[in-house]
C-alpha cells in the first residue's frame, strides 16, 4: 500500500510545466490548460486520496486529463522528484510496524525519511543486514543523506 503522505507532498514540489513537457513530452498546445488546473483543480487530490494507491500518471489518466501512455502509467512519485532535483530523504517514505523494541505497533506509522531519527536508520540498517533485507539503492542513498547530516 502506498502512503496516502505522499500525495500533498507530491502536489506541492512537483514542477508540473517539467513533468508534462519534459519528462512526458506533451503537446503544449493541446495540455496547458490542463496542467493549470492540475496545481488548482480540487477534484485531483480529492480523487488521488480515495484511490491512494494510484501512481500519479494512473490519477491522471482515470481521470482523462493525460492520455493513457505506458510510460505515464508507471511513472513513480519519487522518481519524478528525484528527476526534478529533490533529495531523496524528501521524498521517500518509510512506514514502521514495530518500535524501537521490536514490539507491534497498534497501527502503522508512516514518515518521510527525513523525519527518521538517526538511531532509527541505523537499527533498520542492523535489521537489514541481519535478515539479509533488501534496500533501494535511492533509500540507502537518502539513509545516507540523514545520517551525515548534523
Amino acid at each position: 500500500m502506498r502512503p496516502i503522505e505522499r500525495i500533498d507532498d507530491f502536489l506541492k514540489k512537483v514542477d508540473w510545466n517539467d513533468l508534462l513537457y519534459n519528462r512526458w513530452k506533451l503537446d503544449k498546445e493541446i495540455y496547458y490548460d490542463k496542467k493549470i488546473a492540475y496545481a488548482i483543480k480540487p477534484t485531483v487530490p480529492e480523487y488521488w486520496k480515495e484511490n491512494p494507491d494510484q501512481r500519479i500518471g494512473q490519477v491522471l489518466i482515470n481521470m482523462q486529463l493525460v492520455p493513457n501512455d505506458i510510460m505515464i502509467w508507471h511513472a513513480e512519485e519519487p522518481d519524478i522528484l528525484m528527476s526534478q532535483g529533490i533529495a531523496p530523504e524528501e521524498c521517500l517514505y518509510w512506514t514502521s510496524i514495530y518500535d524501537k523494541d521490536m514490539n507491534p505497533l497498534d497501527e502503522p506509522l508512516t514518515r518521510k525519511v527525513n523525519e527518521l531519527t538517526k538511531d532509527h536508520i541505523i537499527s533498520i540498517d542492523k535489521y537489514m543486514k541481519e535478515h539479509n533485507g533488501r534496500i533501494s539503492p535511492e533509500m540507502e542513498q537518502a539513509f545516507t543523506n540523514v545520517l551525515m547530516k548534523e
